[in-house]
């Protein structure tokens, strides 16, 4: 009994966060990959030594991983949610911890961090052209989250996100069984 009363918001918030963070990095990653043309992008020499090609199994297979990625973000941020969550533009701290810690300065040297401007042989333009993408979807998945947190029950907001959930999970799963190659 007093297990279940504790597990239950923490179930909820990693469940809430997890479609969100799921959700726009989908959507935003689509856009981006079209209007940008990443599978262009991506078969420059300098680039493909950095990058699956975007026929890859592991890139059709990459929302699949934010099914792992959306929970571990949750579980780090769960202690600190009501700095979020209570503050009217709660959503605007959550997106700036997203910039610092995941987006400019991770651990390691990723594209569009200042490690990997420093550390890394890739153009600085590839650099630079990830950073929108990377901006947008953390704020989306900001403000959606801090939103819907706000309204857990509210299901004009949970019954559309489950469905695109659902139909981008759906879709994930035929291109890894039909789709990608080995590489």
């Amino acid at each position: 009994m007093e297990q279940t009363r504790i597990l239950k918001p923490i179930l909820g918030f990693l469940t809430r966060f997890t479609l969100v963070h799921f959700v726009t990095y989908w959507i935003f990653g689509l856009l981006f990959f079209t209007l940008l043309g990443y599978s262009a992008l991506y078969a420059r020499p300098e680039i493909a030594v950095f990058m699956r090609p975007t026929t890859s199994i592991w890139v059709y297979a990459g929302p699949l991983f934010q099914l792992i990625r959306g929970p571990i973000m949750a579980l780090a941020i769960f202690p600190f949610r009501k700095v979020f969550l209570h503050k009217e533009r709660g959503w605007m701290l959550l997106w700036g911890l997203f910039i610092a810690l995941a987006i400019l300065s991770p651990a390691g040297p990723t594209p569009g961090s200042i490690e990997g401007i420093v550390y890394t042989v890739l153009p600085l333009q590839f650099h630079l052209i990830g950073l929108p993408e990377a901006l947008l979807q953390t704020l989306a998945l900001s403000f959606l989250f801090c939103f819907w947190e706000r309204r857990p029950e509210e299901k004009k907001i949970w019954i559309p996100l489950l469905a695109i959930f659902i139909a981008i999970l759906a879709l994930s799963i035929l291109g890894v069984l039909f789709g990608g190659t080995a590489a």
